[in-house]
């Protein structure tokens, strides 16, 4: 028994009206370069801003998606027309949306990665682990009429508008680090869509009419895909552990330096930041506050503090501010 058998597969009538929807979805004309033109501007103006609902607005107006997920169906259902129009689409809509991004940006004063940029620069497993289940779930939703209102939640879901966008900025401020992150994240988002919906689209029986070669071609695909799948995962991964990695070291950066100044009254930690010297050692910044002052030998025991939970050699530099505190008793009853 197949997991297929499992599965209510979709009528004749149903999968025409499938294809007739992808189709029209995914034709490169003017309507559709005209809605990636528009959701770009939109997308890279709330980026710039740091406005997270300009940016869900701008994943509901993007018709990217569509174009992958059609992609998916021209592969299971050996649909060469439909598969060749889906890459042209997804193809100069992905050049069109990086090339309004970076003009805007470049026509932008004073552009700086807020939140919203950098959040799409460092995708992990989970945002791949995202995005299959939003490729599954649109293509379900596309081959069940009843279940077309949840497209929009798909949408927002995946994102696949935004990445491309900050690609666009990275490329305008030339943070290339940026642009590269971003683009790794639309990658596994486009892989990770394309593998979820052509399973699904397998699953409900879009590829029954295939002849024993086109299976056969078919399933080669599948298996392509999937390769791709698990080698984007490899950075992905990658990157993921890295950011544990720096979380867990800023952590305990700030809890040591914290609990080195306990008991110096009025005195505070306001910030601290960290780097890698050439010669691999961690160079630690330190900005506190204090009415006194710090000595050397108590900045010194702040740095063993932190080489002995660090586990590693640490050179630490701190700026004092020395505040003035003014206590004032209350006015006598």
């Amino acid at each position: 028994m197949q997991v297929k058998d499992f599965v209510r597969q979709v009528n004749p009538e149903d999968r025409e009206k499938v294809y007739d929807i992808l189709s029209l979805g995914s034709n490169p004309d003017f309507d559709f370069f005209l809605m990636v033109l528009l959701s770009s501007i939109i997308a890279t103006f709330g980026l710039i801003t740091n406005s997270t609902a300009v940016i869900v607005g701008a994943m509901l107006v993007a018709p990217l998606m569509l174009p992958v997920i059609s992609l998916s169906l021209g592969v299971i259902s050996g649909n060469l027309y439909l598969f060749s129009k889906s890459i042209e689409a997804e193809i100069k809509g992905i050049a069109l949306a990086v090339g309004v991004a970076t003009l805007l940006t470049l026509l932008s004063p004073n552009v700086t990665p807020g939140y919203e940029i950098v959040a799409r620069t460092h995708p992990t497993l989970f945002d791949l682990l995202i995005a299959l289940a939003a490729g599954a779930a649109g293509a379900y939703a596309i081959s069940k009429p009843k279940l077309s209102a949840t497209l929009p939640g798909v949408a927002i879901a995946v994102a696949v508008l935004p990445p491309l966008s900050v690609v666009g900025i990275g490329l305008g401020i030339r943070r290339f680090d940026i642009a590269g992150g971003a683009l790794l994240l639309f990658l596994s988002n486009l892989v990770a869509i394309n593998v979820a919906s052509s399973v699904i689209f397998w699953l409900l029986g879009f590829g029954v009419n295939l002849s024993k070669f086109e299976e056969k071609d078919t399933m080669r695909k599948l298996q392509i895909s999937a390769a791709l799948l698990l080698i984007i995962s490899v950075p992905l991964g990658w990157v993921m552990l890295n950011t544990l990695n720096e979380a867990s070291l800023r952590n305990t950066i700030e809890a040591t330096l914290k609990h080195q100044i306990e008991g110096m009254e009025d005195t505070s930690l306001v910030d601290f930041s960290y780097d890698y010297g050439r010669d691999g050692n961690l160079a630690v910044t330190a900005t506190i506050n204090s009415p006194t002052g710090l000595s050397n030998d108590r900045v010194s025991e702040m740095r063993n503090a932190l080489e002995k939970n660090l586990n590693r050699q640490v050179e630490l530099t701190v700026k004092v501010v020395v505040v003035e505190v003014v206590k004032v008793s209350p006015t006598p009853a």
